[in-house]
């Protein structure tokens, strides 16, 4: 290790805030507040947990740190959000009092923050005796003419993803270097959410973050419709399909893909893949997968 575990708090906030100026992010530290430049019209926060959302056998301390503000980011580009700034907590155990790891760390979280014209306002830091905590909370404004919600899916609209589907569940079902690389290669959409923020009519909207069955699930009982999806139509990478063939069942039900799913009366102007359609509610099937009811199979973390 390159620092003591009785490293004092000012020196742990002081190799974030090197880390920071690294890659452009400079803070006002000074205050117990930090003040956004820009409106802030939607706010979400979200939390990574060492054990439960990421492995530090297999995933770089690096990869943690942009999982963090991906997650978040993803969060705003669901709601037509822009990308405008980001706070966070770190609760340290001994093994993260180190000033090599939380340099990584921070280097992933600003290096995604940057990217995507987010600035990192501060935060806080507590210790803890394990595991690692990161908790982000994220706000922006609207990237378009208005903000994108979940029941806003009608009857007769083409169902989308604007992504490939099942490489973060195949490196945890699968983990190799070559997986769990494939894993990380996550962004948050927020183009493509602004583009949808533009768009005429009606246009339902989130992100895949518990797995697609799960959160189609979500929308279409919050708009009051079933959405009739097709298996064949997801799609997926190609290293997905070389390991697991034509089943399609991780990639609907992996969870953290961090794509959109969405509706639209019309074909949206970036890529994207129509994977159903819009149709009347049936009583107990708010999704149908291949015409038959579909379970709610996703990532709960209380079942």
């Amino acid at each position: 290790m390159s620092a003591p575990l009785s490293i004092d708090e000012g020196t742990l906030v002081a190799a974030i805030a090197e880390a920071l100026r690294a890659h452009g992010q400079a803070p006002d530290l000074s205050d117990d507040c930090g003040f956004p430049s820009t409106p802030t019209a939607l706010v979400t926060t979200d939390t990574l947990v060492e054990g439960v959302h990421f492995d530090s056998a297999w995933d770089s301390d690096e990869h943690v740190g942009a999982q963090a503000a991906v997650q978040n980011l993803s969060d705003l580009a669901a709601s037509g959000a822009g990308a405008s700034w980001l706070v966070w907590s770190l609760c340290l155990p001994p093994a993260w009092r180190d000033l090599d790891r939380l340099r990584a760390l921070t280097t992933g979280f600003a290096r995604v923050a940057s990217a995507f014209g987010a600035s990192i306002l501060g935060g806080n830091l507590t210790r803890t005796p394990g595991p690692l905590v990161v908790s982000v909370t994220a706000g922006g404004a609207l990237a378009g003419d208005r903000a994108l919600r979940r029941d806003a899916a009608r009857v007769g609209q083409t169902v989308y993803v604007s992504g490939r589907l099942g490489d973060a569940a195949l490196g945890v079902l699968r983990p190799s270097r070559e997986t769990r690389a494939a894993r990380h290669a996550w962004r948050p959409h927020l183009s493509e959410a602004a583009a949808l923020s533009r768009l005429s009519g009606p246009v339902a909207c989130m992100d895949i973050s518990d797995g697609l069955l799960l959160d189609a699930t979500r929308m279409a009982k919050a708009s009051g419709v079933t959405l009739a999806l097709e298996t064949a139509r997801v799609p997926v990478s190609t290293l997905f399909a070389a390991t697991f063939g034509a089943d399609r069942r991780v990639a609907l039900a992996g969870g953290e893909d961090y794509v959109l799913l969405f509706t639209a009366d019309v074909p949206p102007p970036f890529e994207a893949w129509p994977i159903g359609r819009v149709v009347e509610p049936l009583a107990d099937a708010p999704v149908l997968l291949d015409d038959a009811p579909a379970p709610a199979l996703g990532w709960d973390h209380f079942s």
